[in-house]
């Protein structure tokens, strides 16, 4: 199958996007548009426009433009302390045609990401510790240089014009939440139902805008694969694949109940004992279940089995950088890798007790 998964029926690549540049733009009016009606409607000097002035005045503050903030409970990691990283960062983001990352930081999922943050849009990596220690070396500068791929790939969401838009709409989303719980009383169900109610234009915003974005957004992951295979070898790039198939969900699973049970000393090498264990007819059975994914248009990501068939298809056995310098690295990451587990641990507790 095609690697250009389909994500906006009857709209090309290029459709998409322009389309979600101008729905983007609308967003960005919303705030003006509520500002100017909100004024007008104070000067009327009456009570009702008074009250309808006050909202419109509350909603172009809550669809401002928004940017993301430095990410709450991860560990920053800087270039002082762990200049080895930096370096591998750096030289991976030669390879992929990526900027400098300005920041890293570890934290407790079983995953790695790219995002940015503040209005200048700082570059960070942020690499989930779970996931980093059920990976081989050179896996993990797979990992690391599909994610400093996402800087150069041109998916839309990390630009600022539609990735602030879709920020303030999540934000907007969040305010409109249905959240009443049974001690709640009527009156406060009335009210949440009413906030869900006008909450749904903007869901209906956020559905459409994603839709626009899902093309250029699963083209992004398939671009960032190749490009990571060029740095970390195809067969590493497809490994790491596989592992986020078979092993991954193990991870997961451990993590839920083990954060609450064990100290924060043990957590990480319990956690690789493990997945270390769990035996290959259960890890062949997920690969199956793999291969039986359907491709949906509403999903930012390309079913795995499909990714790892193109990335085996490149000519990029071996990469350009070998598991030697990620070696150095793992000691500049146990003393943030600690209080990671403490903050896994406490919100696992939290959780249990609410």
């Amino acid at each position: 199958m095609s690697s250009e998964s389909r994500s906006a029926p009857g709209l090309s690549a290029g459709l998409a996007r322009i389309a979600s540049y101008a729905l983007a733009c609308l967003v960005h009016f919303l705030g003006p548009a509520f500002l100017v009606a909100g004024g007008y409607l104070l000067s009327r000097m009456t009570i009702f426009a008074f009250f309808l002035g006050v909202v419109a005045l509350g909603l172009a503050w809550l669809v401002r433009p928004r940017v993301p903030r430095f990410p709450a409970d991860v560990q920053p990691l800087t270039r002082e302390e762990a200049p080895n990283l930096y370096a591998l960062l750096d030289r991976i983001g030669a390879g992929v045609g990526a900027p400098r990352a300005d920041a890293v930081a570890l934290d407790g999922t079983v995953n790695a990401a790219f995002g940015t943050y503040g209005w200048r849009r700082r570059r960070l990596v942020m690499i989930g510790y779970p996931l980093w220690l059920i990976l081989t070396p050179q896996e993990r500068i797979a990992v690391l240089a599909h994610e400093m791929a996402h800087s150069s790939n041109g998916d839309s969401r990390h630009g600022l014009f539609v990735g602030t838009a879709l920020d303030s709409l999540r934000e907007l989303r969040g305010v409109t939440r249905f959240d009443w719980h049974q001690d709640d009383g009527l009156d406060r169900l009335f009210a949440q139902a009413l906030l869900v109610l006008a909450g749904l234009p903007v869901r209906a915003l956020i559905f459409a805008l994603e839709l626009l974005l899902y093309r250029s957004s699963q083209r992004a992951e398939y671009r960032a694969d190749e490009l990571g295979a060029r740095v970390a070898g195809s067969r590493a790039m497809a490994s790491v694949l596989d592992v986020l198939t078979t092993r991954a969900p193990s991870a997961r699973n451990f993590l839920e109940p083990s954060a609450v049970l064990l100290g924060a000393s043990d957590l990480w090498d319990q956690l690789q004992a493990s997945v270390a264990a769990v035996p290959d007819e259960e890890l062949e059975r997920r690969r199956q279940a793999a291969r039986e994914e359907k491709t949906r248009v509403d999903d930012t990501h390309p079913p795995t089995y499909l990714r790892m068939e193109r990335v085996r298809s490149l000519p990029y056995a071996e990469g350009e950088i070998g598991s030697a310098e990620v070696e150095k690295v793992q000691p500049e990451l146990e003393q943030a890798a600690c209080r990671v587990a403490e903050i896994v641990r406490d919100t696992a507790r939290s959780a249990l007790c609410h």
